[in-house]
């Protein structure tokens, strides 16, 4: 158990980012499930026309899309898993800020993504270990 300790002193920004991200699905889950009806998008978007309210849906779930691809694609290229996630991580909140604007969740999410892809430049480890074929 001591390694696990240092591990996660070590890694104590990827656990932040990751818990970070727990709260914002846990909230939208929440609010999808116990809301009431509440729309999910609403901290996204003003929209209140259903063609407006699906066409900012489907801005969102392009964003997030494209955070799952990017992530998937740079690990497939041997990203380190925190430098891949905190790429993805800051290409999603940019999106979505260009999209809809800056709000803390967002500028929360791409400070975290931008630290850590700092982090890794930092500790030279943007690329995973070297695997042999």
């Amino acid at each position: 158990m001591a390694g696990l300790g240092r591990y996660l002193r070590r890694n104590w920004l990827f656990f932040i980012f990751l818990a970070t991200y727990c709260y914002s699905i846990s909230s939208m889950t929440v609010s999808l499930w116990f809301g009431g009806g509440v729309n999910i998008f609403a901290s996204y978007s003003d929209a209140t026309a259903l063609p407006e309210v699906v066409l900012d849906a489907n801005k969102v779930y392009w964003a997030k899309s494209s955070f799952l691809f990017i992530t998937l694609a740079l690990l497939g290229l041997n990203f380190n898993f925190r430098a891949a996630s905190g790429i993805s991580a800051t290409f999603w909140a940019t999106s979505l800020i260009v999209i809809f604007g800056p709000t803390p969740p967002l500028l929360t999410i791409f400070t975290l993504g931008v630290l850590l892809i700092a982090q890794q430049v930092r500790r030279g480890t943007i690329f995973g270990e070297k695997t042999s074929a």
